[in-house]
């Protein structure tokens, strides 16, 4: 990798980690996603400062190294974006429920202020007292 393409990735992944601090701290983006941020801006890092790690397996893969970095950030949005999904299925489902769960308490709710309007039933004859206790 030459130090134009190391520039370049650094700046990039200074710039990953400066939005993904912003949005934390504005209350943007939740702890549980910014750390899968976080751990690829990591990675990016290690990439550059070691280039010889993904030197050595981008050897392996027949690519040139900047490729796999470009393969391996593919692969880790692929990744994100199903994680995503897969989240935002949950809550769907999650507020599905309870507008059901609204619904009915919304129905109840209707049916206790029609009971409420009507007048009160008349009140019980008293039950006679059994003949043991009759004085």
């Amino acid at each position: 990798m030459t130090w134009p393409e190391r520039i370049l990735l650094l700046g990039l992944d200074l710039a990953l980690l400066g939005v993904t601090l912003y949005l934390i701290r504005r209350r943007r983006l939740r702890e549980e996603y910014a750390v899968l941020w976080v751990i690829a801006a990591l990675l990016l890092l290690a990439m550059i400062f070691v280039p010889t790690v993904s030197e050595t397996v981008a050897g392996w893969l027949n690519l040139a190294p900047i490729v796999l970095i470009l393969v391996v950030a593919v692969v880790f949005l692929v990744a994100i974006l199903l994680y995503s999904s897969s989240a935002m299925t949950r809550h769907g489902r999650r507020q599905e429920d309870l507008s059901r769960d609204v619904a009915a308490l919304k129905e109840e709710v209707e049916r206790l202020r029609e009971r409420a309007d009507q007048p009160p039933p008349p009140p019980a004859e008293p039950k006679p007292k059994p003949p043991s206790l009759r004085t």
